[in-house]
Order: structure tokens, then C-alpha cells, then sequence
């Protein structure tokens, strides 16, 4: 008898291969278990930390050197905008792509041979790391080959409008509308049509004086770089000094009364008065040891001071030197391009659109070989053309997996950092305003808030994180609705 055939043989046989078979499986829940735990444990941790930092304030403030201060808006807005530049490229132009590797298959040899190479790198360029859009893009976009020499400026703009800039005494600025960067600078004096912003309205009462006035331009000018150097000099005399709270710990009595009767005689007006008393007695109280009653007396003084020089300046609103040189500015739309494009927006969108093109090309490719032949053959079969079928059958049916793919593809691309990590900046406390602009990324920001030694950073980072979850868990819902809503139809 073939042992084989012996029933005690294919009993044992039977009972190995269970015992394989429950083996794996433990196995498989062991590590299926193993990664929910970690799941949920980094979950918890980010959550447990997060969720006190996370506001409405949180979400709406701007960037800050505080924690207590800083805001995620300006990388959320920089986020949705990019978004918007990479669903706008990337979407038609991997869809178009699909439809054309798959639908309009060349039949000659020499073609059949290119696409097949093109298909098979764009397979691979699927799975290419993040990092190298990133070097593609700062090289191809950033810098645009460096076919343009950035000394002559960018010679190709739309969406920029110039002025030539003039600033009264009290610095305030007007502009002038002027043809380019190059027309001939206009000297302040009587006949200009000036306005208060680019594009406002026109200013009228502006008196012009003689140069000969030009000592109280430098009068403020000698005042506010005696400032500047009076904060130099406080600050490279506490950390030379290592003062305490009763005052400085071998200091030269005469170099501090010199820097105490400078910080008295002179103001910061470009900032707030509260700032600039609090840092100027904050210097006299670390030089000379004040406290109690002097301390007051020196804040009194200071207080009268800075308001004296400011109802100095605030007579010169609206006087301007007769002859006086423009500056030459630019004002830029919203959708103000310029090559090349440099560091901003529109230069981070289209290396998030190299990231996710591979895989909106791949997705469309798999939603429009789903659809059955017998559909196009029909449509054919009825005496419609090949792009009919295209359009009126097989891609209408393909929507649902071409949604889902491409919404799938751009939240991979809101949570990338690396490809932006090298055009973007880690860092911004401003909102872009058009496309040239400078931005950060909520990845970024995260980046920047966690690598920070402070706790307190570490709880907004663990917001920042809740907030990014939340616009992906809201992509991949968004998906999952479309191909269910676009499945009824076909």
C-alpha cells in the first residue's frame, strides 16, 4: 500500500498543516495586534498633549517665537493653497496621460516600444523617494535651470504693477504709478498725483519743504541709530556682566551712567512705547542697580520723553523734502507669476504635483481597465468614434476609482515635508498673498514646533498633528463618498 495512502499518514499530514495554518495565523494577529497597540498608544500620547493647546485662537493666530502664542494659520492657509496649485496640475494632466497609455495604444512597433518605456518609468517613478521632487523641483521650478540670470531680474511678470515709493519725515509712504522698474525716478516736489497705498485713494495735503530742512530727517536718523546702538551696548554689557537683580556685578560706573543718560535722552519710536520703556528701564535698572523709588522716577522720565519725541514726529505727518529720490517698488496680484518662480507657492504646488503625478497616472489606468470592453464595443458598434467611446462611456464609468485615486494621491501629498522641505520655509508669521509668495506647510510647522527643546512646543506640535490628521481623516471621507455616490450612477 503507497504511503501516501495509509489513512494514519494523511492524518498526520492533515494535522501538520493545521498546526502550520493556526501557527500563521497567531502570527498574524500577534503583529496585526502589535501595530494597532502602537497605534493607539501614539494616539493617545499625541491626543493627551494636543487637545488642551487646541483653539479656535490656535487656529486662527500666527506664527510666534511664544508657544503660548504661536498659531498654525499661516501654514494651514500655505497648506490649502498649495493643494489648490497641485489638484489643478496634477489632476488633468495624470488623467489626460491615462487616458492616452491606455485608450490610444500605438500600434506600430517603434511606438508600442516607447510606450512601453514610458509606461514602465513611470511604474518606477512611482516609488521613487519624496526627497529627489525635491531636489527636481527646487532645480526645475525654484531656479528654472537657472536659464534666467536672477542680477537681471525676472524678465517675464504678469500680476506686477510698480510704483515709485516716497516717504515723508515721519516715515510714512506714498506711491506713484510708474510704466517699469527701469522709468526715471520723479524727485519729490509739487504736481504729484501721489496715493496713500497702491491703488487707494489720492492724497492732497502734503507740504512740501526745501532741502535745506533735510537736518531734521537726520536729526531722527542720528536718534534712532543712538538707540540701535544703545541696545547693542545693554545687551552686550548684561551678558558680559551677568547682572542679578541688585544690579551689575563689576561694572565700570562710568561706561553705565554714560548708556543710562543715553537710554533717557533717546526712544525706540518705531515700536510700541510700553516695549520701549519696558526695555530701556529694564537696562537702567540691571546698570545701576535701581529699585523702589528711582525705578519709578527713571520709567517716569522715560514715559515723558518718549511721549515728547513722538508729538515731535507726529507734526511731520505730511511734510516731505522738495528733490528727494523715489524708491522703486512692486505691488503684486494675487496671481502674480514671475520666471522663474523662485521659493513660493507656485514652485512648492508643482513639486507636490511631481510627487502625486505617478500615482493619479496609475490609479486612472486601473479605473479605466476596470470598465468592460463590451461597453467601448458598443459605442463603437453604434457608429461612434474611438474618443467618443472614451469620453461618453469608458471614462464617465471610470470616475469613481479616478476620484478616489486622485483624492487619495493629494492627501499623501498635504502630509509630505520632505519635497517642500527645500523651497519652503520652516518658519513664516505671515499669510501669502499671491503666488510668488513665500510659505510654510503644516508638516513643516510641526517639524519646526517639535524640534524645539521647550515643553511647551511639543504640546503645539501635538495639536499641529491633530489638525493634520483631521484634513486627512476629511480627504480620505471625501474619497470614500464620491466613489460611493458616483457607483450609483454607473
Amino acid at each position: 500500500m503507497p504511503a501516501d495512502s495509509n489513512p494514519q499518514y494523511e492524518t498526520s499530514s492533515v494535522k501538520a498543516r493545521m498546526a502550520k495554518n493556526r501557527m500563521f495565523l497567531t502570527l498574524c494577529l500577534v503583529a496585526a495586534s502589535a501595530a494597532i497597540l502602537i497605534l493607539i498608544i501614539l494616539l493617545w500620547t499625541i491626543f493627551s498633549q494636543g487637545l488642551g493647546r487646541l483653539s479656535l485662537d490656535f487656529l486662527s493666530s500666527l506664527g510666534s517665537k511664544d508657544a503660548e502664542k504661536a498659531g498654525l494659520l499661516p501654514p494651514l492657509v500655505g497648506s490649502i493653497f498649495l493643494l489648490m496649485i497641485c489638484g489643478l496640475t496634477a489632476i488633468p494632466l495624470g488623467v489626460g496621460t491615462a487616458i492616452l497609455l491606455e485608450e490610444f495604444r500605438p500600434k506600430q512597433k517603434a511606438l508600442a516600444t516607447l510606450h512601453g518605456f514610458v509606461q514602465t518609468n513611470i511604474t518606477n517613478l512611482a516609488g521613487v523617494p519624496s526627497i529627489v521632487y525635491g531636489i527636481l523641483g527646487l532645480t526645475a521650478f525654484a531656479q528654472f535651470f537657472g536659464v534666467f540670470n536672477n542680477e537681471a531680474g525676472r524678465p517675464f511678470a504678469i500680476g506686477q504693477t510698480w510704483y515709485h515709493q516716497y516717504v515723508d519725515l515721519s516715515q510714512q509712504s506714498y506711491f506713484l504709478p510708474v510704466a517699469g522698474p527701469d522709468a526715471t525716478p520723479e524727485p519729490a516736489g509739487p504736481g504729484l498725483t501721489l496715493f496713500t497705498v497702491p491703488g487707494g485713494e489720492t492724497v492732497a495735503d502734503i507740504e512740501y519743504r526745501p532741502a535745506s530742512d533735510a537736518q531734521l530727517l537726520q536729526v531722527r536718523t542720528d536718534i534712532e541709530l543712538a538707540n540701535f546702538d544703545l541696545f547693542l551696548k545693554i545687551d552686550e554689557l548684561l551678558r558680559e556682566t551677568r547682572t542679578t537683580r541688585r544690579g551689575p556685578v563689576n561694572v565700570d560706573q562710568a561706561k553705565a551712567e554714560e548708556i543710562a543718560a543715553t537710554s533717557l535722552a533717546f526712544g525706540d519710536l518705531k515700536s510700541d512705547p510700553e516695549v520701549a520703556q519696558e526695555v530701556l528701564v529694564s537696562g537702567l535698572l540691571a546698570l545701576d542697580g535701581l529699585r523702589g523709588r528711582e525705578y519709578r522716577n527713571a520709567k517716569s522720565q522715560i514715559t515723558s520723553d518718549l511721549a515728547d519725541l513722538e508729538i515731535a514726529y507726529a507734526g511731520l505727518d505730511g511734510v516731505m523734502l522738495v528733490g528727494t529720490e523715489p524708491l522703486v517698488v512692486a505691488h503684486n496680484a494675487w496671481y502674480h507669476i514671475s520666471l522663474p518662480f523662485g521659493r513660493g507657492l507656485m514652485a512648492g504646488g508643482l513639486t507636490l504635483m511631481l510627487v502625486i503625478l505617478p500615482i493619479i497616472i496609475i490609479a486612472s489606468q486601473e479605473a479605466l481597465r476596470a470598465v468592460p470592453q463590451t461597453m467601448r464595443q458598443g459605442c463603437l458598434a453604434l457608429g461612434g468614434t474611438k474618443w467618443q467611446a472614451v469620453q461618453q462611456v469608458a471614462l464617465p464609468a471610470a470616475i469613481p476609482g479616478i476620484c478616489t485615486g486622485a483624492i487619495l494621491a493629494m492627501s499623501r501629498a498635504i502630509g509630505e515635508a520632505a519635497p517642500i522641505l527645500l523651497i519652503g520655509a520652516v518658519f513664516i508669521s505671515f499669510l501669502p498673498s499671491n503666488l510668488m509668495d513665500g510659505f510654510s506647510a503644516m508638516p513643516l510647522q510641526i517639524f519646526n514646533w517639535s524640534s524645539r527643546p521647550q515643553a511647551e512646543f511639543k504640546e503645539t506640535a501635538a495639536a499641529g498633528i491633530i489638525v493634520l490628521l483631521a484634513v486627512l481623516l476629511t480627504f480620505n471621507g471625501i474619497a470614500v463618498w464620491i466613489r460611493h455616490k458616483s457607483q450609483k450612477n454607473y
